[in-house]
């Protein structure tokens, strides 16, 4: 017994997608670059953002100045605005609502991302760069530099 047609199309249906063009190995190798950078990009804004929020709040100054940094540094290029301020803005939630828990979601995050030398040199500069950002080097701010700093990688090579 057949059903009636109305009870299949409760279900809406997906157009399907159209034919794709075959990419080339470049655009392959783009895609799978930016993929693999993805912990990086988490790792740095968490970090940022700690040092940010270590004087109590983070100013306007060291958000400005971490996009920039996201703009310039070639290990992030490939990612989008929204990527960026998506990240950011969880962050901040998570400041406001409890700081120390959000200190410890943020170091995990840096610890999990398993940078190379280079991505936590990159991480550590940019760190500087967001401290130096309102023009005022605050203790807590130093202090919470030298956490991160601490946190060397330890097993991951430099070599590619």
């Amino acid at each position: 017994m057949t059903k009636p047609r109305s009870e299949f199309e409760t279900f809406t249906r997906r157009p399907l997608p159209g034919p794709r063009a075959r990419p080339d190995r470049q655009s392959l190798a783009d895609e799978a670059a930016v993929a693999g950078q993805e912990a990086f990009m988490e790792a740095a804004i968490a970090a940022a953002m700690i040092i940010a929020h270590a004087d109590g709040e983070a100013d306007l100054s060291e958000r400005r100045r971490l996009v920039s940094l996201f703009r310039t540094n070639p290990m992030l290029h490939g990612f989008c605005a929204d990527d960026v301020a998506r990240e950011i803005v969880s962050h901040t939630d998570a400041f406001a609502t409890d700081g120390a828990s959000a200190v410890g979601r943020a170091l995990s995050q840096i610890a999990a991302a398993d940078l190379s030398g280079e991505q936590f040199r990159s991480l550590v500069g940019m760190c500087e760069s967001v401290l130096d950002a309102d023009g005022v080097r605050h203790p807590a701010e130093q202090a919470a530099l030298s956490e991160i700093a601490s946190m060397r990688p330890q097993g991951r090579s430099t070599a590619p």
